[in-house]
């Protein structure tokens, strides 16, 4: 069964990658592709969506697309500038892939391969990095647990909220927007779920979120 791709395009690219490079080497690995610059138009079916990411508001523009993207499939950015915030980002919120503008045909093609596999592609210091904060994140979790039996945590439906809109990089401020509240609130309401998960900033929160509510921070 083959396997289908979707390159969605800036509409003013910094550059030809998506067409000249990424969709000749994809067409190599039997993959159908297609190419747009509208999210509504990436068809059912679609198993690869690669996303172009080299706008100044990277972030702000990606949540805006994946907001009005129907359908479900592995999610890849290309022409990624040297932005490691933005990679750790992608990597928090399920993305499986980063490719940067410096990428050359091999690293391309090696990274495909392993996409296809059902495999993460993202260079080492930004999984490593990630996994040294969840391994922190553990450590501490198990020392607490072994200081006595700890009540099961419970957050509001407000709370979560919350962390589902700063898992998509969202800050207060656009936080407060989307949920119709002031700034104050929203941080009100974030040093309330600090308290309760015992976590002491935003990174160990959108830790314990993926280990404990991942289907609820969406």
């Amino acid at each position: 069964m083959s396997s289908s791709a979707f390159l969605l395009l800036d509409e003013e690219p910094i550059n030809t990658i998506g067409i000249n490079v990424l969709e000749p080497l994809l067409k190599t690995q039997g993959i159908s592709v297609t190419t747009g610059i509208n999210i509504l138009d990436v068809p059912v079916g679609t198993r690869l969506l690669f996303i172009e990411t080299s706008s100044k508001d990277a972030w702000g523009k990606l949540k805006e697309q994946l907001v009005n993207l129907r359908i479900k499939c592995d999610i890849v950015l290309f022409n990624l500038d040297e932005n490691p915030e933005l990679a750790n980002r992608a990597l928090l919120s399920g993305i499986r892939g980063v490719f940067y503008t410096t990428d050359n045909a091999d690293v391309l093609m090696k990274g495909i391969r392993l996409l296809l596999e059902d495999q993460l592609w993202y260079r080492r210091d930004i999984m490593c990095n990630a996994l040294n904060r969840m391994l922190q994140f553990n450590k501490d979790a198990l020392h607490k647990l072994t200081e006595g039996d700890i009540e099961p945590v419970k957050l509001t439906k407000r709370e979560k909220a919350i962390i589902s809109l700063m898992s998509n990089g969202s800050k207060n401020k656009e936080i407060a927007e989307e949920l119709s509240i002031s700034p104050h609130t929203v941080k009100t309401h974030l040093y309330s779920a600090f308290r309760k998960t015992k976590c002491r900033n935003r990174i160990e929160l959108l830790s314990w979120a993926q280990q404990h509510i991942p289907d609820e921070i969406r």
